[in-house]
């Protein structure tokens, strides 16, 4: 009874901890810790989801599935640059959590499917700069045209084609799991704005489950172009101190209440 007393705790300790996940690239002249997957691959310091060629799929994740529940967010900062090969803009990529029988090794398709289309459960921050020009969430390994209302996923943002390619790009995607909003920044410069491009609600822990392998995909179809990640952090932070600060006084409660039943004994 009285190691059944603490086990509640301890789990919920060590579920805490779990939740805890960070990576920082600050270039991609080693890719440890990365799974590649399709056309994928290490070009010098950069991390190149599929190479300037037609019809061409790409994803990369973190090798370790991160921990999720109801509580768990996350911060992730990249710097991207999709050229141009052709006379058309190539597809675009994703920001991509998903949860695919695949797991680490899952591939979705080329070109307009850009690398998450046929993954599911995910969700995927779809960066496409081909004309319909969006940036937005997207769940279920759904493609764009396929949406109620074709490249219009809620809250997203639409602009003009080609506007975030040939040229260095930063962007920000944070999640707050208390409220479900996920909110993109984008900018030209490592300075990041004080307004979010895009906001939209989604539940992340309900769509995926209890893990996620994180990373980005993309495709080339016809039109196409290389399309590079240059540097990348992520962090799912652990829960707040005071969330550790009641666990632990609830252990030192079960404490006193084991060896004040011992001294009656």
């Amino acid at each position: 009874m009285k190691m059944l007393a603490l086990v509640p705790l301890i789990c919920a300790l060590s579920a805490g901890e779990a939740s805890a996940t960070s990576s920082n690239y600050t270039n991609f002249s080693s890719i440890t810790g990365l799974t590649l997957n399709g056309d994928a691959a290490q070009a010098g310091n950069v991390l190149r989801l599929v190479p300037s060629a037609d019809t061409k799929s790409g994803t990369a994740f973190l090798t370790a599935p991160i921990f999720l529940d109801g509580t768990t967010g996350f911060s992730t900062a990249f710097e991207f640059n999709v050229t141009t090969a052709t006379d058309d803009p190539t597809d675009g990529f994703t920001f991509l959590l998903q949860n695919d029988a695949g797991g680490v090794n899952s591939l979705g398709e080329a070109g307009q499917g850009l690398g998450y289309v046929g993954l599911t459960p995910s969700v995927a921050v779809v960066f496409r700069g081909r004309n319909p020009n969006l940036i937005g969430v997207i769940t279920g390994g759904v493609d764009p045209a396929a949406l109620p209302t074709p490249f219009q996923p809620a809250g997203y943002y639409s602009g003009t084609e080609g506007e975030f390619y040939n040229q260095n790009e930063f962007a920000w995607i944070d999640y707050d799991a208390s409220t479900k909003n996920l909110s993109v920044y984008l900018s030209t410069s490592s300075a990041k704005p004080g307004t979010a491009i895009m906001s939209t609600t989604v539940d992340i822990f309900s769509t995926l489950g209890s893990q996620a392998y994180v990373g980005f995909s993309a495709g080339n179809g016809g039109a196409y172009g290389s399309q590079d990640i240059l540097n990348w952090s992520f962090t799912s932070p652990v829960p707040e101190p005071e969330t550790y600060a009641m666990l632990l006084a609830g252990l030192g409660l079960v404490g006193w209440q084991i060896r004040r039943r011992a001294a009656t004994v």
